[in-house]
């Protein structure tokens, strides 16, 4: 008997002592985990030279990471986890969000048409535009291309009825697919959608959003107008030359408030992930209409779907993510949440370029790499080879500019049919180079502008010289041609 009790003593001790330390090697491992982030995240800025950064890390109702970096734009303040920034398209998200209340409520219908509510909006196709339901919009599908989406974009518009102007500039496009026959990101279709929301609110869409979607769900920074942004401290931030920043040039767009010019603070978006958990949803929809938000509408790839306003990536399996990304010309963000594991996150970045938006991705993967244990991925490297290409381009063409001149103040061409087909050729390819960037991006010049403005600048430089080359070819072929005349002409009469 006493050996037992002896026994059950030791036993129990034993116990307690395992339990003492079981907190503090999970402090240990969650710290551990911590650092490995602040490593792997400080090394992502300092590649890709970003000057400021918020980023947050939840996991059910408790955030376990949440940090900030850098600077701002403009007056160059310091940043922290309530800084705003523009969250590019995951402003759809919200807009999304918005739209799903209006449902819920019994204010609009998802399958309804979108006349039924905004009359006045048409297309080109009247009959086709008359055909755009509420769900066509929200799940990209309306027909209306990515290229007529960008072009009413990035307007740097101050007007409070910027988004209905944006709508009413549709009135002349035409649709590429016929209304829910494939998947077109458009930010058109969330433009339409913000006015939809003026329509049947009777209100601007920034004021809608801070009273039944901002406020409600605790997102106390965010604002949808530029006025507003501002009085909460958002500031501009970096377009990138070369992957080095520079202060933006391109300003806030109240017209594109709708797809992409929403701006929230990291604090802001760990409310609305709480809100995609359900963790702190606050009633905000029901389970129904909830459920219907965040599901699979269309597939857009391998494991790839749109839901109404979210992205989805493996749905039927345990890597199940909701998730969206978003930029601006001097802004880049990405959030996610894993039901699975109950993480979900926030990357809010300053700086951006079209050509290094993919590095953010792996940044958001490498984070999730490491909250699951395992090894995060490598940092992409910020070499801006495409760029470099385009320099050598400039210098070669600048060193025959200089031959050229050597060439006209000589005076000594032969062939005087060949620089003439030369000169054509430069001349031609200086009128359409433009125009062939424009097509093979799909892009609208000013949206190559603002997100590739050093890719725009070394186009334009290209254009010049080619002209110049032309132009000068041309002028040697006809010169050579007379003085050959003139001496000619000398020669017979002697």
């Amino acid at each position: 008997m006493k050996v037992l009790k002896t026994t059950v003593i030791f036993i129990c001790l034993l116990l307690h002592t395992f339990i003492l330390f079981l907190p503090a090697s999970t402090v240990s491992a969650e710290q551990d985990i911590k650092d490995t982030m602040d490593d792997y995240i400080e090394t992502f800025l300092k590649e890709h030279r970003i000057p400021g950064a918020s980023i947050a890390i939840v996991h059910g109702n408790n955030i376990f990471y949440s940090k900030a970096w850098g600077v701002t734009g403009e007056s160059e303040e310091k940043v922290t986890t309530e800084t705003p920034f523009t969250i590019g398209s995951i402003s759809k998200s919200l807009t999304g969000l918005a739209i799903m209340k209006l449902i819920e409520e019994g204010t609009v219908h998802l399958d309804d048409p979108v006349q039924k509510y905004i009359p006045w909006f048409t297309l080109k196709d009247k009959q086709a535009a008359s055909q755009i339901t509420i769900k066509h919009l929200l799940t990209q599908t309306s027909g209306i291309s990515t290229y007529s989406g960008l072009s009413i974009s990035d307007r740097e518009s101050k007007d409070l009825d910027a988004i209905k102007k944006n709508v009413e500039s549709l009135s002349n496009i035409k649709l590429t697919a016929a209304p829910g026959e494939k998947h077109q990101y458009s930010n058109a279709n969330f433009s339409i959608l913000g006015a939809l929301i003026e329509e049947v609110t009777n209100q601007p869409y920034s004021e809608y959003m801070e009273q039944q979607v901002f406020l409600p769900l605790g997102m106390k920074n965010a604002a949808a107008d530029k006025d507003t942004a501002y009085k909460k401290g958002y500031l501009a931030g970096y377009q990138s030359w070369l992957g080095i920043p520079r202060k933006s040039s391109v300003t806030y767009d109240n017209g594109g408030v709708s797809y992409g010019y929403i701006t929230a603070s990291a604090e802001d978006m760990v409310q609305y992930i709480r809100f995609l958990s359900q963790q702190d949803s606050n009633n905000f929809l029901s389970e129904n209409t909830m459920n219907l938000y965040v599901s699979p509408h269309v597939q857009t790839g391998k494991n790839r779907y749109y839901g109404l306003g979210v992205r989805i990536t493996n749905p039927d399996s345990k890597d199940r993510m909701i998730w969206h990304s978003g930029s601006t010309p001097d802004s880049h963000a990405e959030i996610f949440f894993i039901p699975e594991t109950g993480w979900g996150g926030v990357i809010l970045t300053n700086k951006n370029h079209i050509l290094e938006e993919a590095a953010l991705p792996h940044l958001k993967k490498g984070m999730i790499n490491i909250l699951n244990g395992d090894r995060p991925v490598d940092i992409p490297k910020n070499t801006p080879y495409i760029q470099l290409v385009m320099i050598g381009i400039v210098c070669f063409l600048f060193v025959i500019f200089i031959y050229l001149l050597v060439k006209v103040k000589s005076g000594e061409v032969r062939k005087r049919s060949v620089w003439r087909i030369s000169g054509i050729i430069f001349f031609i390819l200086s009128i359409a180079i433009i125009p062939l960037l424009i097509y093979s991006v799909e892009s609208p010049w000013h949206t190559i502008k603002g997100f590739a403005a050093d890719i725009a600048l070394l186009t334009r430089m290209m254009a010049i010289l080619l002209a110049f080359n032309g132009l000068l070819s041309i002028y040697i072929s006809f010169k050579q041609y007379t003085i050959r005349d003139k001496t000619t002409s000398v020669c017979s009469v002697f």
